[in-house]
Order: structure tokens, then C-alpha cells, then sequence
């Protein structure tokens, strides 16, 4: 009877957000719809390859890793003092030391980590691309803003990350050294520190991948690179450019994603290890400066392509000022707040139709790309050619989720509005594309990390494809796949937030619109609002989540963070 009431609630719900993301179907089906999706299919080959357009390629493909490796180098400069001061067992928990006898003391340092904790939470609320197209304001267009939005929001994700794990290192050796006497800061530098650097390490190049995704659409709202020139050739209807644009910027997610996972496991390694990374650098310092020297010079040139020669312009920061001032107070007004009703709706009615149709989606391709159930066949009496077809749907299903993952939700909702038209459908549309993508990925990655042997033990009585998936992967792995789930779902609502800055309706769109007529007060007010359905939607999936959680199956913290790479949202587990 629960389970009937819990199916016919969630069904009403999908009918109801249905409506106010304006589903509808016939628009699929307009002749002039379909002649404008022809029309881009056919328009994207040949890829334009000509001499005068591949430098502007390589131009703004240099400026969008200038501009994430800006990004990520700002966000972890700013969210480690962040994460260090939002460590309750240093500041909020710890025993009181010489100096802090007085209450007041130790009140203060509790809400300096409180409030930095606070901080972190409401940067990272916030989606970058709201961050970026503040800063365009602020700044004017080109890569510098989408630097600098980069580096707030992530610094807010990575201030979370950095807390958490400096919370959770063994507390053996800060008990040690706050009883023979040292500072507060001095345990974080001999106690925690150490044993944490590597995992700080890792989990920062897992937040240069999401901004290596993040750099690469930010352009939508005029922060440069691959993302401005996306936009730009599908305004002018060069789609065989979108094409070039698109392989490039798969590329250059590839070749991010490579390096970091060549990394990635080392620092990890280290993490095991105490202060190996530490050591080891400290060992090999002498030989590797030539080395460090290459990386310096690097690191300046991705600074120069995110556009900070000009940031010392003359009355640049006094406009940016102008600009803050303008933001408050927020207008507050009822007449204005009743106007946010709408576009709320539709926020929340974009992110639980674009989850639903990649969870559709997903869950159809990620059955062929299970390799478990479609490749993985002992019995050798099946021949070459029904090997082959299996091998080969198994690939097809591989590739369409790298696809449907690998291109933005922006540009899924430029292609979107081509086959529906401007509003919320639209946006639900890109989400579900992208949607289907990510979470087909991590579906037929769970299934096939399942346990084997119960597995094992219905293939040897003969129990078909459909019975294994059914009686043996699904019961291991359904908490799991909630889990990630629950998490895009949560991501889902912050991109939901911006796809109104193309044409997908919602929040976003108000915001667009408040900025461009110079509302400033009213952006802020809109800003405040997408912070708080943030907020209230993850201690909502939080609550949700805790039951699996309590049966001993949890979503592990590099899991979510590769979810998060996967999706390029900044969320934080």
C-alpha cells in the first residue's frame, strides 16, 4: 500500500511539473521545427576546417584552458583558508588553549569557522554562470570575468572539500601537539596538513576537470573562449563551425580528464602515506627546477590568456564598485516578489523533467552499455557475427553517453529551442539530453561493479540477461543508483537556475533580463532567491539520502566529485 501511494505521488508530481515546464509534444512534430532540425543536422558537415577559421579555434580553445587553469589556481588560493578556518574540530571543537581561556574567545574563533563555512555554502550555491555574468558587468566582456567566476564559485566547493577532509584525518597527532603547546594553526601545519595533502592534491584536479567544462560555456554570457564562439556561429548559422567548436572542446575535456587522472593517483597514493608528497618534493626540489621553471611560465601564460594584463585598467575597479553599490539593497517588494512565482515554478519544473527524461533515457542506454550483460558471454557456442553485433551495440551505447555528456547544457538548449522554441521545454529538453549522458555512465559503471557472484550463480542455471539484471545486479546496486540520482537531481536544479540565459525559460531568464535592463537591486533579490532553493534542496536530498546511508550504502566523496567532473557543475557533495 506505501509503495502504491509513493508511485501514484511521484507520478502526480511529474504530471504537475509537466505542466509548468509547458511540455508539450506536438512541437516536435511542426513541419517547420523539423525542417529547422534538418536543416542544423545537415549543416554540421562537413566541419569547417578552412585556414582562416582553425586559427580561431586554437585561439579560443588556448583561452578556455587559460582561463580554467586561472580559475582553478584562484579557487584553491581562496578556498584554503576557507576550508581551514571551516574545520570544527580545530576551531568549534577543540580543546581550549593558553590565551582562549576567556569564553568570549572561543566564541569569536566558533563563529569566524561558522561563518566561513557559510560562506563557502553560498558561493558554491550559486552557479557560476551567475557569477560570470555579474562580473561582465562588472568588468566587461572577455575572459576575465569567467576567471573570476571560476574562481569564487569553485572556491566555495573547494572550501567544503578541504574542511571535510581535514576533518576527517586521524586525530592522533593534533591531540599530540596541542599538548605539548602548539597554536591552533600550528596543528593544522605538523598535524593535518600532512596527512592531508594528498587527498587536497586530488581532489583539486577533480575540480580542474569541472572547470575545464565550466570554462568552455561561460562564453554564453560574454566571458570569452570556446563558448563565445559556439554561440556566435550558431547565431550566424555556421553550424559546420559548431561542429569544429564542439570537437575541439571534446578534445580538450579528454585531454583535461587524462591528465588528470595521471595525477590523480599518485597524490592519492601519497595521501596513504602521511607526508610522502611532501618528502618527495623536498627530495627531488634540485633536480625538478628546471622543471618548475616550464610550470611557472605556464601558469603566468594561462594568466595572460584569462585576461589579467588589463585588470589594473584604469577605472575598471571603480565601475566594478558602481556596480556593487547598485546590487543593494535587494528590492524586496511584494509587488516585485509575487512576479518570481512563475519563473520559480518553472525552475522546478525544468529540473524534475530534464532528471526524469535522463533517468529514461540513461537507464535504456546504460542496459547495452553494461559490457556484464551484453559482451561478457561464456557461452562459446553463440557465433562470431552475434559476438560481433553485441560488441558493436555495446559501443554504440558507449559512445552516444560520451556524447550526450560531452556537450554543455547550454549548447543542448541552443539545439533544443531549434527543434521547440524558446521556454522552459526547452530547458527540460537539454537537461534530459545531458542528463542521459552522465547518469547512463554511472548506471552501467554500477552494474558492472556489482558483487559477481549471485550473478554468476543465475547465469549457471540458466537464467537469461533480463533475469540477472532483474534478480541479481539490481538489488545490489539499487541504493547506489538512488544515490546518484539524488545528487544530478540536486545539480540539475543550480543548472536549471541558468538555462533561461539562452532561451530555457525560468529564474535564469529573469535574471538575464533584470541585468540586461539594469535591475541590479532585482538581480540580487534573484540571486538570493536561486541561493535558497539551492540550500533547501540539499538538506532535502540530504534527509533522502540518510536511509541508504543507514543500511550501510553510501555514495563515497570521490564518487560524488566525479559525478560532479562528469556533469562540470559546481556542486559539492
Amino acid at each position: 500500500m506505501k509503495r502504491a501511494l509513493l508511485v501514484g505521488a511521484i507520478a502526480a508530481a511529474l504530471v504537475v511539473c509537466a505542466i509548468g515546464a509547458q511540455v508539450q509534444t506536438s512541437p516536435l512534430f511542426d513541419p517547420a521545427n523539423l525542417r529547422a532540425v534538418g536543416a542544423f543536422v545537415r549543416g554540421l558537415f562537413p566541419p569547417d576546417l578552412s585556414p582562416a577559421f582553425l586559427p580561431v579555434v586554437a585561439r579560443a580553445t588556448l583561452r578556455t584552458l587559460g582561463v580554467a587553469v586561472a580559475g582553478t589556481v584562484l579557487s584553491m588560493a581562496l578556498g584554503l583558508p576557507l576550508g581551514i578556518l571551516g574545520t570544527a574540530s580545530l576551531w568549534r571543537r577543540g580543546p581550549l588553549l593558553e590565551g582562549e581561556r576567556h569564553s568570549l574567545g572561543r566564541a569569536a574563533l566558533a563563529a569566524a569557522s561558522l561563518v566561513a563555512r557559510g560562506l563557502s555554502r553560498f558561493l558554491r550555491a550559486v552557479p557560476e554562470l551567475v557569477w560570470a555574468l555579474f562580473f561582465v558587468v562588472g568588468f566587461g566582456l572577455g575572459p576575465l570575468p569567467g576567471t573570476l567566476a571560476l574562481a569564487v564559485s569553485y572556491a566555495g566547493v573547494l572550501g567544503r572539500v578541504y574542511a571535510d577532509l581535514f576533518e576527517a584525518v586521524p586525530p592522533g597527532p593534533i591531540v599530540a601537539l596541542h599538548a605539548s603547546g602548539a597554536t591552533r594553526l600550528q596543528a593544522f601545519a605538523a598535524g593535518i596538513w600532512p596527512q592531508a595533502a594528498g587527498s587536497v592534491a586530488a581532489y583539486s584536479l577533480y575540480s580542474f576537470e569541472c572547470c575545464v567544462r565550466s570554462a568552455a560555456v561561460l562564453g554564453f554570457v560574454g566571458a570569452g573562449g570556446i563558448g563565445a564562439e559556439i554561440n556566435l556561429s550558431m547565431r550566424l548559422f555556421e553550424y559546420g563551425q559548431v561542429t569544429t567548436l564542439l570537437a575541439a572542446l571534446v578534445l580538450l575535456v579528454l585531454g583535461a580528464d587524462a591528465f588528470s587522472r595521471a595525477l590523480r593517483g599518485r597524490f592519492q597514493r601519497n595521501a596513504v602515506h602521511g607526508s610522502g608528497l611532501l618528502r618527495d618534493a623536498l627530495e627531488l626540489r634540485s633536480a625538478r627546477r628546471g622543471l618548475g621553471l616550464v610550470w611557472l611560465a605556464l601558469l603566468l601564460f594561462a594568466f595572460q590568456q584569462a585576461g589579467f594584463v588589463g585588470i589594473a585598467a584604469a577605472g575598471l575597479w571603480p565601475h566594478l564598485g558602481r556596480f556593487a553599490a547598485q546590487l543593494f539593497p535587494p528590492d524586496l517588494s511584494p509587488a516585485f516578489l509575487a512576479t518570481l512565482v512563475t519563473p520559480l515554478w518553472q525552475t522546478v519544473a525544468i529540473s524534475v523533467v530534464g532528471t526524469a527524461i535522463g533517468i529514461a533515457l540513461g537507464s535504456v542506454l546504460a542496459l547495452p552499455a553494461t559490457s556484464t550483460l551484453l559482451v561478457a558471454d561464456p557461452d562459446r557456442r553463440r557465433g562470431l557475427p552475434a559476438r560481433a553485433l553485441r560488441v558493436a551495440i555495446h559501443g554504440a551505447a558507449r559512445a552516444s553517453l560520451a556524447v550526450l555528456r560531452s556537450i554543455p547544457e547550454l549548447v543542448w538548449v541552443l539545439l533544443c529551442i531549434l527543434a521547440v522554441g524558446l521556454g522552459p521545454f526547452a530547458g527540460a529538453l537539454a537537461l534530459g539530453l545531458h542528463t542521459a549522458g552522465v547518469l547512463g555512465k554511472l548506471y552501467a559503471e554500477t552494474l558492472e561493479e556489482v558483487p559477481p557472484a549471485p550473478v554468476e550463480e543465475l547465469r549457471a542455471i540458466g537464467a537469461g540477461a533480463l533475469q540477472r539484471l532483474l534478480w541479481g545486479m539490481w538489488p545490489q546496486a539499487r541504493e547506489t543508483l538512488a544515490s546518484y540520482t539524488l545528487l544530478r537531481w540536486e545539480t540539475n536544479l543550480r543548472v536549471s537556475t541558468v538555462v533561461g540565459l539562452v532561451g530555457g525559460g525560468g529564474l535564469g531568464l529573469a535574471l538575464y533580463n533584470d541585468v540586461q535592463l539594469a535591475f541590479y537591486d532585482r538581480a540580487a533579490t534573484l540571486v538570493l532567491l536561486i541561493y535558497l532553493l539551492v540550500a533547501a534542496t540539499d538538506a532535502l536530498a540530504d534527509r533522502l539520502r540518510r536511509r541508504p546511508t543507514a543500511r550501510g550504502i553510501a555514495l563515497a566523496p570521490e564518487s560524488a566529485l566525479a559525478l560532479i567532473a562528469e556533469s562540470g557543475s559546481a556542486a559539492a557533495p
